[in-house]
């Protein structure tokens, strides 16, 4: 199930992670939930738990770039409450009483005061190593187990009332049961009940919290059972020149390994399909549809000639923005789809047998040394009798649409290739090997 979940001290056993076959991961900060897509091309992402107050929490932005994508995002208990509340008319799914309460601006059956400080879901908890083991006890979850407390007959409703207010008061890593009992003898509420709820509290108290996250996870386990189509944004994403330099920066410049980087250069080298697959995901990226088939003209006359104007307008300014696009970003895509096609495994086995190949060879020539002779009789074989096509005018647009740094890289990706082939025609592995003709 390639699912994605988001989650720290909210579900911290590997009791609860079992709840769900998914990617777990750290709680989310800013262009986590960016990256996962990006990265990892998830059917679904959870958010549980994320970043308050250190570290920048997660974009709202980057949820919504998310379903645009078509990714089902649900959020639940903590970070992912909040965000779910407040994007939930954008697509994102919200599960329990705590998005409820967000949304609603008052959590049900705890009293009439306003449910929408960060603070009530916040919480002080350890480092990753243990486990983000929680240090302080969630607002929320003082809410709920003084309700249930009230409503067991242990406190009344004026000492609930008091004792969530001395809760409220507390600083976010001071806020315990202890303290609290302590600061409610200090405010000299009734000592009996103090007592009582301090005897029922080992077995009364209320992890609201997990207990979101349980459901969520219960919620998206049955969702994504039945299959679901991915999801449909029903709103405009709006790609600005901001956020491109703001998702520029989200992913490392050198995001493929050494595996990834040979597959994409045994694509390159089938320009069509590197070309027709990069439009799809740049068109996929840009939230526009993949206008490939030229529109129909009107036959002669001003009308032909100003569609054909619309048309190269609209090719411009497609250009514009592919070029706009951080390079990493559409090569991240485009593995993650040839990865569903089938068409990596295939991909990586030649650059493999390619690079085994050339690496036993200690007498081949440095194509960086060829003269324009040389270098023009190899791309005149690459384009003619490897594609079967004219060589273009302007070669160096041509190769720069596929991905390649510069001519320099290209001369040294079509000389391997034809030493490759020439390699396999000599051993007689042309067939199994060597794609096309040449």
């Amino acid at each position: 199930m390639n699912t994605c979940i988001f989650a720290g001290p909210t579900l911290p056993s590997q009791e609860d992670m079992r709840a769900l076959d998914a990617t777990w991961l750290p709680p989310a900060k800013h262009g986590d939930v960016y990256r996962a897509v990006s990265l990892l091309r998830p059917r679904a992402i959870g958010i549980v738990d994320g970043y308050f107050q250190w570290v920048p929490s997660v974009w709202h932005k980057e949820i919504l770039w998310a379903i645009h994508q078509g990714v089902h995002v649900f959020g639940a208990a903590s970070m992912g409450a909040l965000r779910a509340a407040e994007l939930a008319p954008f697509g994102m799914r919200g599960v329990g009483r705590i998005f409820e309460a967000y949304r609603d601006g008052v959590l049900a059956h705890c009293g009439d005061d306003a449910f929408e400080d960060d603070d009530e879901v916040a919480v002080v908890h350890g480092p990753p190593e243990t486990g983000y083991i929680a240090a302080s006890e969630a607002m929320v979850n003082m809410r709920c187990t003084l309700a249930d407390a009230e409503t067991a007959g242990v406190i009344a409703a004026a000492t609930r009332a008091r004792l969530v207010a001395v809760a409220k008061a507390l600083v976010l890593p001071e806020r315990s049961y202890e303290l609290l009992l302590e600061r409610g003898r200090a405010a000299a509420l009734p000592e009996d009940e103090l007592a009582a709820l301090r005897a029922w509290l080992p077995a009364g108290r209320v992890n609201q919290k997990r207990a979101d996250a349980l459901a969520m996870l219960e919620a998206m386990r049955d969702f994504l059972a039945a299959d679901p189509a991915p999801a449909r944004a029903g709103f405009l994403f709006e790609h600005t020149t901001l956020w491109d330099r703001a998702v520029a920066e989200l992913l490392p410049a050198a995001a493929h390994d050494t595996e990834e980087a040979r597959a994409l250069d045994e694509l390159r080298l089938d320009g069509a399909r590197f070309h027709e697959l990069r439009r799809e995901v740049v068109h996929s990226l840009l939230g526009r549809p993949d206008e490939n088939a030229t529109a129909t003209r009107a036959s002669g006359g001003p009308d032909e000639t100003e569609q054909r104007l619309k048309e190269l307008e609209r090719r411009e300014a497609l250009r514009r923005a592919c070029d706009e696009l951080p390079k990493v970003l559409v090569e991240r895509q485009m593995l993650a789809r040839i990865r569903e096609s089938g068409e990596y495994t295939k991909l990586l086995d030649r650059a493999q047998d390619k690079h085994a190949r050339l690496a036993a060879r200690t007498d081949l020539p440095d194509a960086d040394e060829f003269s324009d002779l040389q270098l023009l009789q190899l791309r005149d074989w690459y384009f003619t009798q490897v594609l079967g096509q004219d060589m273009p005018d302007d070669i160096e647009q041509c190769i720069r649409a596929w991905g390649y740094g510069d001519l320099a890289d290209f001369h040294r990706a079509i000389f391997a290739e034809h030493v490759y082939r020439r390699m396999c025609s000599d051993d007689g592995a042309t067939t199994a090997a060597a794609r096309g003709s040449g």
